[in-house]
Formats: C-alpha cells, structure tokens, sequence
C-alpha cells in the first residue's frame, strides 16, 4: 500500500458494529486503512502528516444539515442577545453594542421571546435604547424582527408592534447592503468557527441561488474548508409556468456544479408555516388560550403542484413545518412524488400522532435540530402549546423507531454551531425522545449525508470514504451524557486535508 499522506493514531475509531480500531490512514482525499496503530504505522512515512489523537476518538466529522451559514456567519460581526434571559440584561448588552459600535443603522439578531413580559419587546423600548439611529434586531429564530420608530419609518412601515415574517421584509430591505468582499470575509470567519467545531459539511437552509457566486468564488480560489450544499428558494405566489421558468432559471445556475464534491445543490427550500412563539406555526388546534392557529404560507393544493413540478424535473424539496398542520400538509404534499428523491421535513416541532408513520411510509427524511429542544428556550414555546402538545414536541426517539430516517443539525444563527450540545440534548436534556449516542452521532454524520444523497461518500470511517474526520479531547464513548457540551475538538480534517488544529 502507498505511503499514507495523514494518519490519525493513538486514538478509538468510531465505528458502531466494527472491529475496533485505535489509528487510520488517509491517502489524498481517501481513508485508504482502519486498523490497529502497529498496522497504520507501518503506512508512515517521510511525508506522512501524523496526528496523535492520545486516547480520543476518531470520529467522522460532522455535517450540518439544516443551517444558514451566511446569515451566521454575518451576524459574527454584530450585536449579539442570545442567551440574554431577562429585559434588563438584553438592554446592558444593547447599550454596550451602541457605545460602541460604528454605522448608520444598529443591527443585531438573537432575542429571545421569553426574555420580555408577554413574550415580545416593544418599539418604544427599542426607541429608548437606540435614539440616534435605525435599529433592527431579529429574533433568535429569526421569524420575528423588532425595529426602533427610525427604522420603520425610513423603511415606510407603519406598525404599533414587531414584525412578524413576510412583515420583516419592509424593514429588512432598507438595511445596508453588504459588499461581496464583506460577505466573504465572514463566510471565511465561519468557516473557521466549523472547523473548530469538528464540521466539515453543510447544508444552506435556503437563499442559495443568492449565495452561489460567493461561494463559487471561495471554491474556484482554492479556500473551501468545509463542503457546502446549496438550498434555492421555492416560495408560494407562482403560477404553474412561472415555476416553470423559475425550475429554468435554477437548472442553468447548478449546471456546473452538479458532480462537485464542495460545492452543490440540486435541492429545493420551501416554508409551509411559522414558528410556535409568534403564533405563525399552522395548527390543527388552536394556540393556548387564544382562537389564533397561524396560517399557512401556501394555498390548499399550492405546495403539492409546486412540488410535483420539481420532482418531476429531478428536484429534492425540503419544507419547513414547525406547527401540526404544516406538518400534514407537508407530507401530503411529498406523498406522492419519485420514490428514492428523499424529500425532507425540516424541524418537525409538534407533528400530529398519526403523521409520525408517514416518514417512512413515503420516504421523508425528518431532518431536525435537538438543541431547539433545549429547555432554557422553550418556556414560551410551552405556554403557547399548552402542556399536552408540549409533551410530544420534537419526536426524534419515536420517528427513528417508526423507521424514518433522521438528520440533525443546528439551524446557526438560530441556535449556537455546536454540535456536542446537540448530542446532549438528544440523549438526555430532552428526556421523553432520548436516544442513544450512537444513534445521535449517525444523524448528525451518516444521516445526514443520506439526506443529501451522499452516504456512499462520507458519514463514516471506512475504507473508501472521503477523509473528513474529526479528533475529540477525549473518548466520547465513556463520556457522561451531563459532559458532551463540553468536548473539545483536537483536529479536524476535510478530504484528508487538516483544516483545524487545537
């Protein structure tokens, strides 16, 4: 066998079911052995690049599922209020942000509902904490959007509270554009927060018609240290030929990067509803204690026609669906569609009981984010379902018994890119769906890559596969649930190419 370009040694190769195994040794972009060190030494060479993992474990590197990567990774540079749990420290951490900050316009994101009495701030708070100029800061879901009087009426938006949804759209339009030099910086500051994070893949919850020349721009330039797969929008409102024109226009856009193994698409990303702690989640039921039910965003048989379109032309579709009755609509909607196109829900938040069997009935990937999951987030998520919604929210432990396929991810900025709180939550914070570490992991890499049409590429460490791996400080088989937030990651490497060391 050749001379191995890296071999990772000396620590537990995660492979369930496997032999086990403590070193492997990648040649190019390959894992071309798994084995015992003395076997993977002997592969060594002048210019073998060697990582000593010291009893930690080797583990296929994560693949996002379900982010938005650019929005994230601007927001990297502005105002910051996640995890800001009361009024009056959100208004120290605004205060601060404004002393401070330069610009014409205060921008921020990440307020959480439960931090305000009622669940909401008020324009007249904002007025008071930022006078001198427009504000605009979004909520950590990013489905509601609080703005100071400036903004709304620079944005020509008349409103007595925040903006919910489609509403944010006044305001946000007006905010200062961003250079495309502006964007790549922070797309390579996140890129360098993944890496640290043990992620070499993800997947763009949408906007990515928008997002493609930046990208292809960081891919032709060599600088790509994480692969990316590419979500365009698919919005209701089109006549049948306008989608027809739109599917057109989407064709030629990922032409050239169809067989890319950095940069993809060939997926479709459409909303079905809101979210719970605004009310614009479409429910069967009504919200607690109110005759509201939030509203579906497409029309009875719209998403179905539009869907049908797509998957005719080869297109996979994932639809956002948070409230039960976008959820049935959702898989009603994918029913009926290519068998293997592996269409997907994304979030799965509070599903009806007798739409659990109808992943794997049709074929649906439920892609899902744990940490939405996290009791500290959930207090007016709870209110709003009352207590026996509540109870069957965020079923991942019965759709993987019902036979579906799962894939996590983190949904960043919504909440923090850390995969390891994630499995936290998975396996024990959310006690009614808790799953095991295994089968955590396998959302979070083989599941994942299914979702995307790529196990037979990477997910796992095998011989064969792409080398994206992981390097924990530790082995995260013996490590207690209560300590999985707080593993580190040694080394990280993306088609065998090292693209993060502690």
């Amino acid at each position: 066998m050749r001379e191995a370009s890296l071999a990772i040694v000396g620590g537990v190769v995660w492979a369930p079911g496997r032999p086990r195994a403590s070193a492997l040794a990648v040649h190019g972009d390959r894992v071309v052995a798994v084995g015992a060190d003395r076997e993977i030494r002997s592969l060594i060479g002048a210019r073998t690049r060697v990582i000593e993992a010291r009893g930690g474990t080797i583990l296929p590197a994560f693949n996002d599922a379900h982010v938005h990567f650019l929005m994230a990774s601007r927001s990297l540079g502005e105002l910051d209020l996640f995890g800001a749990k009361t009024q009056p420290e959100v208004e120290r951490r605004i205060a601060a942000h404004v002393a401070s900050a330069k610009g014409d316009w205060v921008v921020g994101r990440g307020w959480f509902y439960s931090a305000f009495p009622g669940g909401m701030p008020t324009v007249d708070l904002l007025d008071r904490l930022v006078a001198d100029r427009p504000a605009y800061i979004e909520s950590f879901d990013a489905h509601t959007g609080w703005a100071n009087s400036k903004a709304l009426a620079l944005a020509g938006v008349a409103t007595a509270g925040v903006l919910k949804e489609a509403e944010m759209l006044g305001v946000t339009r007006h905010l200062p554009a961003r250079s495309a030099a502006e964007d790549l910086e922070a797309l390579r500051r996140g890129m360098r927060m993944a890496a640290s994070r043990g992620i070499a893949s993800v997947q763009e919850a949408g906007d990515g018609q928008d997002e493609l020349r930046l990208w292809a721009s960081l891919r032709e330039a060599g600088e790509l240290t994480m692969r990316v797969r590419l979500a365009f929008d698919m919005v209701p409102g089109q006549s049948g030929p306008e989608w027809q024109r739109r599917l057109d226009e989407y064709e030629e856009l990922a032409r050239r990067w169809r067989a890319d193994r950095w940069l993809s698409t060939g997926i479709l990303k459409a909303f079905a509803d809101g979210v719970v702690e605004s009310r614009t989640a479409a429910m069967l039921e009504p919200f607690e204690g109110t005759s509201e039910r939030g509203a579906p965003l497409w029309g009875p048989e719209e998403l179905a026609l539009a869907v049908r379109a797509a998957d005719a032309r080869g297109w996979q579709v994932q639809v956002h669906a948070i409230g039960d009755a976008a959820i049935r609509q959702a898989l009603s909607a994918l029913q009926s569609t290519t068998p293997g196109r592996r269409h997907r829900v994304e979030h799965i938040e509070v599903p009806g009981a007798s739409d659990i069997g109808r992943f794997a009935q049709f074929g649906v990937v439920a892609s899902m984010q744990p940490q939405h999951a996290d009791p500290g987030l959930t207090e007016v998520w709870r209110r709003n379902l009352g207590a026996e919604r509540a109870a069957r929210g965020w079923p991942w432990r019965t759709l993987l018994a019902s036979g579906a396929r799962l894939a996590f991810g983190t949904d960043w900025p919504v909440v923090p890119l850390e995969p390891f709180t994630s499995l936290r939550i998975a396996t024990g914070d959310h006690a009614a769906q808790l799953i095991s570490i295994e089968e955590a992991v396998a959302a979070w890499s083989l599941g994942a890559a299914y979702a995307e049409h790529m196990e037979a590429q990477k997910g796992s460490l095998a011989v064969g596969m792409l080398a994206d791996i992981a390097v924990l400080d530790r082995d995260l088989a013996s490590t207690p649930q209560s300590e999985l937030a707080s593993i580190k990651i040694e080394a990280t490497a993306v088609g065998g190419r090292l693209v993060y060391e502690s």
